[in-house]
């Protein structure tokens, strides 16, 4: 059944019930008791903690990288002179070296009256300021929209950039050399044009918000929902222009095809960078690969992480993301993959409906086997001591119990895996969002952490969530969960009367009691990693308000969701 993507979670009960459980205590759900709490027990549960980081892209705050161009969208082209429409899409007519730099500016295009030169959008979720392009070759750049020419020489361009937000910033290339184009353009806050951003690609602000943590899960950085990911030497390099993804579905099945053009973009931060930032801070990397991946894809990935991450760290290990969440192209490639079909049907499963192979059935038995395919292909990587420091994830859907126990089933009777895991959120029920819709903009930030807070405590009762991690338990495996935080979204992700009112519970004082007990009910259940969704982004938008905070420098007593999880951290060995 079609789900959304973060409504793994469903409640067994609709209503708050009579109490609602606080910071160290018992309050009425009324908000009466005089006050202060009834003793309960330890105030901070304490759990390892590590982070979603969130994707990047030109508008997401939680941008991460010192060079704003690793932020670049793909190349848009437009007239020479900046006549006419806004995006000319006259990409064909251009040549690309493999880091993605048009070779030649301007160029003429077919059916086009002037030349033909390209521009991208760069992320305006930076302090307003002077900003300084690098780059190699010879050419001519000049600023679009808010970012203001300021200053310019050979190599080295100085911008005035406002950094405001549903104000574009972009920079245009007007000329570049053939024979000498250019290339390596680095975009920089004025105070980092001397800092080596091989060695320090990263903003401070962001090494220090993923310091205290113990794992960092990659998903959205490595674009892997949807991904277009298949063939090694196609991967996104570290010396390509922009470590922004584009998703596509190469099979035509749901949008037309990506163009070559488009593929050049396949992926999104280079491994290399994720490597990197673990080996910096000592944190455990969660690596997802891409559902497309070739047996060739997958043991290179295997061997460049073996070689490459520090010795002393951990590697959580996910096949894609959420297979079985038919909102993503990765479902529907699972359930018509021949692969898939084979693999099942080498071990004597069912994998087809019927003889014409071309509609697939038990989905569940398909997601173990491509599971055990990309395990066994890591194994044979890393042998010996590498392999005591390699946890296979059988990443599964709370709310679908049988589902769920099918895949571990099949990777457990088909070579192993390491531990279980579903998605720990806590969001409303159908019948809340009735209520909610009822209340339209009566309704009171007080009253949306109450209903959640209900659905939290009809969680811990007992549900698909707590029975899954249990049956993963019962066959040894431990629990981590690959997403987790409060999924607090308006129905069908629209603008109803009552969302101002999710809005201002991302900020109440009471979203702190309500992550305390959600870690709480999770220490319990025995977590032994808590990836919270996500790291930093934007909060009350009617997508959802998946960031612990809003932007690096939010006072975390601004942001309740972060002090929970800090107070709430166990310990870094």
């Amino acid at each position: 059944m079609a789900v959304n993507r973060r409504s793994m979670l469903i409640g067994t009960a609709a209503g708050t019930g009579l109490f609602t459980l606080g910071l160290a205590g018992l309050r009425a759900a009324d908000g009466s008791g005089g006050g202060a709490p009834v003793a309960r027990g330890e105030a901070f549960p304490k759990l390892p903690i590590g982070f979603n980081l969130a994707g990047i892209a030109d508008w997401e705050p939680g941008f991460p990288f010192r060079n704003l161009f690793w932020g670049a969208r793909p190349w848009q082209t437009r007239n020479l002179s900046g006549s006419g429409p806004q995006n000319t899409k006259t990409h064909e007519s251009f040549q690309f070296d493999d880091d993605g730099y048009p070779l030649q500016v301007p160029v003429a295009a077919p059916g086009q009256t002037e030349p033909q030169t390209v521009f991208t959008y760069v992320p305006n979720c930076r302090k307003p300021g002077i900003y300084t392009l690098l780059y190699d070759g010879e050419g001519e750049i000049d600023g679009l929209a808010s970012t203001k020419i300021i200053g310019r020489k050979p190599g080295r361009v100085k911008f005035r950039m406002a950094h405001v937000q549903d104000q574009y910033e972009a920079i245009v290339i007007k000329r570049s050399k053939l024979g000498n184009h250019v290339r390596n353009i680095r975009l920089v806050a004025e105070a980092d044009e001397n800092v080596d951003l091989v060695a320090e690609p990263f903003l401070p602000e962001f090494l220090d918000f993923c310091r205290p943590f113990h794992c960092l899960r990659f998903m959205d950085w490595a674009q892997i929902n949807n991904s277009t990911d298949e063939h090694w030497a196609g991967r996104k390099r570290p010396t390509f222009y922009t470590m922004v993804g584009v998703p596509g579905d190469p099979e035509a099945t749901y949008a037309p095809a990506p163009t070559p053009f488009q593929m050049k973009f396949a992926g999104g931060v280079a491994i290399e960078i994720m490597i990197q930032l673990c080996n910096m801070l000592k944190i455990d990397a969660w690596f997802c690969v891409p559902h497309r991946a070739t047996d060739d894809y997958i043991a290179q990935f295997a061997k460049l992480v073996r070689e490459k991450l520090d010795p002393g760290l951990k590697v959580y290990l996910e096949y894609s993301n959420e297979v079985w969440n038919w909102m993503f192209t990765q479902a529907g490639w699972m359930i018509r993959s021949p692969l898939a079909g084979a693999l099942v049907e080498a071990k004597g499963g069912k994998a087809w409906k019927d003889g014409s192979k071309k509609e697939g059935s038990n989905h569940p038995e398909r997601i173990g086997a491509l599971l055990r395919r990309m395990f066994a292909i890591w194994e044979r990587e890393w042998t010996g001591d590498d392999r005591k420091r390699l946890i296979r994830v059988g990443a599964v859907q709370a709310g679908w119990l049988d589902a769920s126990q099918r895949t571990i089933r099949w990777c457990l009777d088909n070579g192993g895996v390491d531990a279980i895991s579903p998605a720990a959120y806590i969001g409303p029920s159908d019948a809340i969002r009735k209520k909610w819709s009822t209340l339209g903009a009566a309704l009171t930030p007080e009253s949306v952490i109450e209903d959640i807070m209900g659905e939290l405590q009809a969680l811990r009762m007992g549900s698909s969530f707590t029975q899954t991690v249990d049956f993963g338990k019962r066959h040894g495996l431990t629990y981590v969960a690959y997403e987790a935080g409060q999924h607090i979204q308006p129905e069908g992700q629209r603008e109803h009367p009552y969302n101002p009112a999710l809005a201002a519970a991302q900020k109440h004082p009471r979203m702190y009691d309500l992550y305390i007990e959600l870690l709480r009910l999770n220490r319990d259940l025995g977590c032994t990693l808590f990836a919270h969704f996500s790291s930093v982004g934007r909060q009350g938008t009617r997508w959802g308000s998946w960031g612990a905070k809003a932007t690096y420098d939010t006072p975390n007593s601004e942001s309740p969701k972060m002090r929970a999880l800090i107070d709430c951290n166990s310990p870094r060995a």
